[in-house]
């Protein structure tokens, strides 16, 4: 038996665990709708046999969508929204659940996974997009297998490894407005018959979008950085898989940290902000005397470890390591008044998953345990008389530093079966049990030389005398039970009950406890999601297939955010939601694609602290209730070759941006389209493509922080109308 066909070797695609993709044959020739085998339950199915809510990308439909960031696929996922101040800081939100924080020390409840590891900070999501097999996105609390911290669902992104005996590779530049110019590549194949290696990379700088009024200050919220990507694949023996794989990013002194001001008022009742006429500056522009940037390094190392035991089963082992550095320097007062915000964060993390796995004629089941041991250092430091005055502040050389360390690890044993009762009725039962525990280690301390006031301690939150303020530990549990039917057609239906959990955490902060927080009040508890779901999966006709499903939330110590006294902080709440999406996508001819999505949102949080200690009711932020995304390509020969022409949009509701639903926080409805034409040689060998994003010039907030008790909102705005071409390569 020749080394193809060996059985590991012919399980190439499962990547990280089984966590990979396998791409099936098209009816048609099209490139954004080609059908694509999941790996949603851990084990390759194909999209339509599997009962959860998940949008699916692979990595030829990511190249013809033009996405070239790890956030862009929010464009063509419903119920998915951004919010952003930073790429240094990425919020996801799914059915409007999500961390809409800024503190480096939270994990978000849409959980990032790369390769099968996951990716603990929102400070590590935002990456460059290249070399991508392919991209899942499921909706819901996915608990059983992936783990808490998984209520609003996760994203996954599988990269292309070393798994092609042939060499091959590819080789593609970019270039665009703003001073856009990327270059990326990856050549790969075998050493020998039983080694395969893969090497890629990308790089791309570009000026930013966001302009400068003020001389000598640079434009901001741009892009300077390179990611490297390498893998081994070793077959070990007839039976074993080893995959390695090492990513190296780093991002240097990016334009960012500015914000454009729009002025407010605020309510007397309340003190949240109230939009009024003026602005210092436009939406798409800055007036920073501070030149802000970031700064990040991230090294991230995964071992994959698949042995076929024998009939029917299988192990896998994933183990993970990554460290990140992060320098972020701000100007706060957008220029307004004198507010540096600087933070410095290093975070390191480890992760151990041991899953075995089997299945008879009936039965399937998988069970394993998991480890994570995370560790999180960090500096922030906030300057200026203007917000420090609190503190007694006198002069701008006021300035409030906050050092932290949280220690965190979990470990969990969890399990799934599916057995079919009848060749049509499948009932799916899973459980994880979950142990959590973190320390934080938190002193804060105040100097103001001009004033002569050295540097002194003035918080250190183990010297407070209040039982567990420093320490969270727990265990609690998330299930799932499903059924599944299966109409005489091929027709999925499904309904399923399951809980999730999101661990609990601290609001570490430089301006908190000094301003209005209780001490008491820094910790906020894990919360639990009950969800019950019921959906459709369904081949209307040979060209025609839709996919739906509705939802109900309920909610245990729902985690919000808000501002109390200009001080961040998390609280717990109830809080509820409903609602469902709708996915159709139609191949009426060859070369023709039409996609439609649309997504509900329904939502409640009963109480949520306002700025002067009372709370107000709201409903989710980043949750439009209504939004529809569409997407049309023709495809057809010319030249030799084929040319192919693409539209793609979304069109989101009214919304609130801040989980108050201040009134400076409401985003009005907005309609984003972009376009794509291309041309590709015979076999692919060469492709040139012309693009636009936001044709429309659509502007729209992709993040907003009310400050309306300092008479000022501060707003990051999305990107403007933007052109550009892609010249690719491929061997």
């Amino acid at each position: 038996m020749t080394n193809a066909r060996r059985p590991i070797a012919t399980a190439l695609t499962r990547i990280a665990g089984g966590s990979a993709i396998c791409l099936l044959a098209s009816t048609v020739q099209a490139q954004v709708l080609e059908e694509v085998t999941v790996t949603a339950q851990k084990r390759e199915q194909n999209l339509q046999d599997v009962g959860i809510s998940v949008t699916a990308f692979s990595g030829n439909q990511l190249d013809a969508l033009g996405m070239t960031s790890s956030v862009d696929i929010t464009q063509q996922v419903p119920a998915m929204q951004l919010q952003t101040f930073t790429p240094a800081f990425t919020i996801i939100n799914l059915r409007g659940i999500s961390q809409n924080n800024f503190q480096d020390n939270l994990e978000a409840p849409v959980a990032v996974y790369v390769d099968g590891a996951y990716v603990p900070s929102m400070n590590a999501i935002n990456g460059q997009l290249f070399d991508v097999d392919r991209v899942e996105v499921l909706r819901g609390p996915q608990g059983t297998l992936f783990g808490r911290n998984t209520t609003g669902g996760l994203v996954h992104y599988l990269t292309n490894g070393a798994r092609d005996q042939e060499f091959n590779g590819y080789m593609r530049v970019q270039g665009g407005e703003f001073g856009m110019r990327a270059v990326e590549g990856a050549v790969g194949g075998g050493f020998s018959d039983t080694v395969r290696g893969r090497l890629a990379g990308r790089w791309e700088e570009n000026d930013g979008y966001t302009k400068s009024v003020v001389p000598g200050i640079r434009d901001a919220h741009g892009a300077d950085g390179y990611t490297l990507r390498g893998s081994l694949q070793f077959d070990i023996g007839d039976d074993v898989l080893l995959d390695l794989r090492v990513t190296r990013s780093r991002d240097d002194d990016v334009p960012s940290g500015t914000y454009s001001i729009n002025f407010a008022d605020f309510d007397p009742e309340t003190g949240l902000g109230v939009d009024v006429p003026g602005r210092l500056t436009d939406g798409l522009e800055h007036a920073s005397s501070i030149e802000g940037s970031y700064s990040r390094e991230s090294t991230s190392v995964t071992a994959t470890l698949t042995w076929d035991l024998g009939p029917d089963m299988e192990l896998v082992s994933i183990t993970n390591y990554m460290d990140l550095d992060k320098d972020y320097l701000e100007d706060a007062g957008g220029g307004l008044f004198f507010f540096p915000y600087e933070t410095n964060t290093d975070f390191d993390t480890f992760s151990q998953e041991v899953r075995l796995s089997g299945d008879s004629d009936r039965l399937r089941w998988q069970t394993g345990w998991y480890y994570l041991d995370m560790t999180t250092e960090n500096s922030q430091s906030v300057r200026g008389a203007a917000i420090l005055e609190g503190s007694g502040a006198i002069s701008d050389s006021a300035v409030q530093f906050t050092d932290t360390e949280l220690d965190s690890r979990n470990w969990s044993v969890f399990g799934q079966m599916e057995y079919d009762f009848t060749q049509q009725l499948t009932l799916i039962a899973g459980l994880r049990w979950s142990d959590d525990k973190k320390d934080l280690d938190f002193l804060q301390s105040y100097a103001e030389p001009d004033a002569g006031i050295p540097l002194s301690q003035i918080f250190d939150i183990s010297a407070v005398p209040i039982a567990g303020l420093d320490e969270i530990e727990y265990d609690d549990f998330a299930a799932r039970v499903q059924l599944n039917h299966t109409t005489e057609n091929g027709t999925l239906v499904y309904g399923s009950w399951s809980r999730g959990i999101k661990g609990g955490n601290w609001s570490i902060d430089p301006l908190g406890t000094v301003a209005a927080i209780e001490p008491s009040n820094l910790k906020h508890d894990e919360e639990v999601l009950t969800s019950w779901e019921v959906g459709v999966k369904a081949e209307l006709t040979d060209f025609a297939r839709l996919n739906a499903a509705i939802y109900y939330y309920d909610y245990d110590d729902y985690q919000a955010f808000s501002i109390l006294g200009l001080t961040p902080q998390v609280t717990n709440s109830d809080a509820d939601s409903n609602g469902g999406e709708l996915e159709l996508t139609i191949n009426p001819m060859p070369g023709l694609d039409l996609l439609f999505g649309a997504a509900y949102i329904n939502s409640t949080v009963d109480a949520v602290p306002d700025v002067f200690g009372g709370t107000v009711k709201a409903e989710f932020p980043n949750a439009p209730k209504w939004s529809f995304n569409s997407l049309v390509r023709y495809e057809w020969e010319l030249a030799g070759g084929r040319m192919a022409a693409q539209v793609d949009g979304v069109w989101n509701d009214r919304q609130f941006i801040e989980a108050t639903n201040s009134n400076i926080s409401a985003e009005n409805s907005y309609l984003v389209w972009n376009a794509r034409l291309s041309w590709a040689s015979a076999g692919d060998t060469w492709e040139v493509a012309g693009w636009v994003k936001n044709g429309g010039d659509e502007e729209y907030r992709l993040y907003n922080l009310d400050l309306g008790l300092l008479g000022i909102s501060e707003e990051v705005y999305a990107p403007p109308r933007w052109y550009g071409a892609t010249l690719s390569y491929n061997f």
